[in-house]
């Protein structure tokens, strides 16, 4: 268990969306759970959810994002149910990051609705490694293929896009596109892992991919964060007829 998780620390576990989810009202189920105890192997031992003084069965295998509320602030991660149990009166889940710990912000995570074009790349094995132990190539100089994109929403934590492709869910990928900073437009370079990648049924011919961002700079992030409220507010004057 991460030292700065202790145990009494609040977690929200939130859903993740699925293709039936995607562009509907209905927004993505948030769970209220908490941690107990730290496992032999070191995972997180927490309780499963109570709603409306009811347990919720969450399964094993299921995967959520994950916000603890710590003495450090907001900690962030993709986990997975590995087990659930009762232990006496208390009814547990074991639960497993899949990606590392990162710390927020809440506004890091508001959705701006776009229709931006966008490229990406899928990273063979060998860049995926150089990655993880945070060595990067220079995309500018080498020369590289890249699958053309339509981006659909951006946050500070990932992007949701439509492809002709679909991609393998868990691969590791680098997307660029336009933002504005101030005045002047920014291309940004990013890495990212596909969380999910699945038929859009409002065209069959693509495919939705939803990502999340990965070892992204603070910098960046916030470059991002930034343009993100600049577009919301131009679109609400816009809206008021104040622009």
């Amino acid at each position: 268990m991460d030292d700065r998780i202790l145990i009494g620390n609040k977690i929200d576990l939130e859903e993740i969306e699925t293709e039936l989810s995607v562009g509907s009202d209905q927004k993505p189920k948030i769970y209220v759970s908490q941690v107990l105890d730290e496992a032999e192997d070191g995972n997180c031992l927490a309780a499963m959810p109570i709603h409306e003084g009811k347990v919720v069965p969450l399964n094993i295998n299921e995967e959520f994002f994950a916000t603890f509320y710590t003495k450090n602030g907001l900690l962030r991660c993709k986990l997975v149910i590995t087990e659930r149990f009762k232990k006496g009166s208390l009814f547990l889940i074991k639960i497993e990051p899949l990606t590392e710990l990162e710390k927020v912000q809440r506004r890091e995570y508001f959705r701006l609705e776009c229709n931006h074009p966008l490229e990406y790349r899928v990273l063979d094995e060998k860049e995926k490694s150089m990655l993880d132990e945070g060595i990067e190539y220079d995309a500018d100089t080498i020369a590289l293929e890249w699958e053309k994109a339509n981006m659909l929403d951006l946050s500070g934590g990932g992007i949701r896009f439509v492809s002709p492709h679909k991609e393998n869910k868990d691969s590791y990928i680098q997307v660029r596109f336009q933002i504005e900073e101030g005045e002047r437009p920014l291309i940004v370079y990013a890495y990212a892992v596909i969380l999910r990648s699945e038929l859009n049924q409002n065209n069959m011919m693509l495919y939705s991919n939803r990502i999340m961002f990965l070892k992204m700079p603070k910098s960046i992030r916030e470059k991002i964060v930034r343009f993100i409220f600049n577009a919301q507010r131009k679109r609400r004057l816009k809206e008021l007829g104040l622009e």
